[in-house]
Formats: structure tokens, sequence, C-alpha cells
């Protein structure tokens, strides 16, 4: 489906409050995916977008072990709905091979 994908909204609120701007939202492509448990945001989707990081997870697939990848504040607006989440934090990861932006987990 058709998201926007940008920084979470108390994130960005506090930004404007103190004078500084927020990352623009981008469209980006998602996936709602029963079987992960974490919402995932494209690394490089990420990285496009300025956010921060503000901690790490441990990521476990049926390809690799776990190991630890970046945790991003992030805010998803499904496009043509009234739908809009926060989701504080979304694992790092690339989803972009798989055409997608994000990937919603159970955790949402």
């Amino acid at each position: 489906m058709q998201v926007v994908v940008g920084l979470e909204r108390a994130m960005s609120t506090s930004l404007l409050a103190a004078g500084a701007k927020a990352p623009t939202p981008l469209s980006a492509i998602a996936l709602i995916d029963t079987g992960a448990s974490n919402t995932c945001i494209d690394s490089h989707l990420a990285l496009q977008l300025g956010l921060p990081v503000v901690d790490t997870m441990r990521m476990t697939s049926a390809s690799h072990d776990a190991n630890k990848q970046p945790a991003y504040p992030i805010d998803i607006e499904i496009t043509g709905t009234s739908i809009q989440f926060g989701v504080p934090k979304a694992m790092g990861a690339n989803l972009a091979a798989q055409g997608l932006g994000v990937l919603i987990g159970r955790d949402v």
C-alpha cells in the first residue's frame, strides 16, 4: 500500500517548537507483515529523511541470526485514508531490495 512516512509527530513538534526544521515526509510503499514482530523502515529511506537513531535493536529473521539494527522514530500515514500512527522504534532494514520503504509489523 502507499504510505507517507516521516519523523514521529511528537519529535517533529518538538523540533518546530525549538525553531528547527522537521524533515519533509516522503511517499513509500509499505507491506503489512503479520509475521513480523516489529515495524521496519528501509535504512536508506531513514537516512534520506534524516531521522535520528534513538536506539539499537536486535533483528532476527529466517535468513540471519540476531544482529543489531538502528531504531528510528517514525510516523506513518496510509495514503487515501485518515489512518495515521507513530512508531517510536522502527528498525532499520534493507527493504528496498523488495521494493518496500516500510514493513508494518505486529507492534502496530
